[in-house]
């Protein structure tokens, strides 16, 4: 279930992402690194609050002091920007295509 729950959150971060994008790149164009930096940021920060505030089976949230929960919000960060940028790039071709 707290599987689902993160996906869920990377899902739905993804999707703000996007539009946290588009709505700074479309105000401000020559700034395309802050549009990135926020759209991306969004569903890195949405799973990984997602992860830290939810139970494991045994009951205990994740430690910041264990190694095993810096793993875990590294593979979050990088399937969040995965994710992110496959959608960027989908959009963008579907736009292109007309």
């Amino acid at each position: 279930m707290r599987i689902l729950f993160i996906l869920g959150a990377l899902i739905v971060g993804t999707i703000a992402g996007i539009y946290l994008f588009g709505a700074i790149w479309r105000t401000s164009a020559p700034d395309g690194a802050a549009a990135m930096i926020v759209g991306g940021g969004t569903p890195v920060v949405l799973g990984a609050l997602a992860f830290l505030g939810t139970k494991a089976a045994d009951g205990q949230r994740p430690s910041l002091g264990n190694v095993r929960t810096w793993l875990a919000l590294l593979g979050i960060a990088a399937a969040a920007a995965g994710l992110f940028v496959l959608l960027i790039i989908a959009l963008f071709l579907a736009v292109q295509r007309g």
